[in-house]
């Protein structure tokens, strides 16, 4: 009797998953004020690494949206452009959600499906510390250059920092609330992107999933993903690249690695908070050891050389930089499959690297112990 009990309950838990990594069907039925008749919203989401987007027009106060994902995704409703206009986030699987907003769509209330439900719960967690992030981005978005731009990118900076933490720890709250929701696994699997991922501070959340949500599809992806980094990259040969110094010459890594005992490769922008914030300790470590070997080459993400340059020299920065102002599409920070800054690698002067996302302290701590 046990043995058929527990063949039912895991047939059951198979079913409940399938929604969640294969072909299923979607709906999206809305009622928002009326205000908005004759207004295109706009469904983006990305299925399958593709993006994709829809609009309908909005009649009577009522709209709807139809499709097949491969697997449950994360989607976007809005009026306008997409970063500034009235939007909502919401989460498609299987069955229908209902979208009803008496105002703002921002606001509005969803239903119907449970991963949308169980996102909802989420996002509102979420939502009040990202309004504020959004209105410092808008603060500074058509400022012209001037004091008034810079106070208001500061504000911004700082902004970042605060969300970027709100954010790691609201996802690590929801997934212990939450093991055995895909919401979870989804939101952690976005912390864990690229070669770099940190399997140190993703892994013990992970491992709190229920044991359903890590055999599905993504499940196994993100586990393997956080395995192959336990240790990636140590012990192996660094990646060689050629990139563009703020003097506008050619500067290979191989070259400042040949003249050093021991080279930080690090991966950052001026626009990122969180490096900006990680930025004095990569200092103070230089500082401390340049004398015994030690140097760093920096890696920006940025796209506006004017912005890297005065970065760079606002956070007394004098070690080597390099840039491609290629944003997230620097051929540098591709060939370390690097999603998300700041990243690190220490390279030794065998070519090894020694050490991968060394933050605050523990870099000069590491790089105390190897120069000794």
């Amino acid at each position: 009797m046990n043995s058929k009990i527990t063949k039912i309950v895991l047939a059951l838990s198979l079913v409940s998953l399938t929604g969640f990594s294969q072909a299923v069907n979607f709906n999206i039925e809305g009622k928002v004020n009326r205000k908005h008749d004759g207004r295109f919203i706009k469904l983006t989401y990305e299925d399958a690494k593709i993006k994709k987007a829809d609009s309908v027009l909005v009649k009577n106060g009522a709209f709807k949206f139809t499709g097949n994902i491969s697997s449950a995704t994360l989607a976007k409703l809005n009026f306008g452009n997409e970063l500034t206009g009235d939007r909502i986030d919401l989460f498609l699987s299987a069955g229908t959600v209902q979208v009803s907003a008496k105002d703002s769509i921002h606001y509005a209330n969803i239903k119907g499906t449970k991963l949308a439900e169980e996102h909802e719960l989420f996002a509102k967690k979420l939502r009040p510390t990202e309004d504020k992030f959004t209105g410092l981005v808008n603060q500074f978005r058509n400022l012209p250059e001037g004091p008034e731009k810079k106070a208001a990118v500061t504000r911004f900076l700082a902004g970042l920092e605060v969300y970027s933490q709100f954010r790691k720890v609201t996802i690590d709250q929801f997934v212990n609330e939450h093991p055995s929701s895909y919401v979870s696994l989804y939101y952690l699997d976005q912390t864990a992107q690229g070669r770099l991922a940190n399997y140190e501070t993703t892994y013990p959340t992970f491992s709190k999933l229920s044991p359903e949500i890590k055999a599905t599809k993504l499940g196994k992806e993100l586990e393997e993903r956080l395995l192959s980094v336990k240790g990636k990259l140590v012990g192996e040969n660094f990646i060689d690249f050629v990139s563009t110094t703020p003097e506008g010459t050619q500067l290979s890594l191989k070259e400042v690695v040949s003249k050093n005992k021991y080279t930080l490769v690090d991966f950052w922008a001026s626009w990122c908070g969180p490096c900006r914030k990680e930025n004095p300790y990569v200092v103070k470590t230089f500082n401390e050891f340049k004398g015994k070997g030690f140097t760093v080459i920096s890696v920006s993400l940025d796209e506006d050389a004017a912005k890297w340059k005065a970065a760079i020299e606002a956070d007394g920065m004098p070690w080597y930089h390099v840039s491609s102002l290629k944003g997230w599409k620097e051929p540098a920070a591709a060939l370390y499959n690097v999603r998300a800054i700041p990243q690190n690698v220490l390279v030794n002067s065998e070519g090894k690297v020694i050490a991968t996302n060394l933050r605050a302290e523990t870099l000069y701590n590491k790089v105390k112990e190897v120069t000794q």
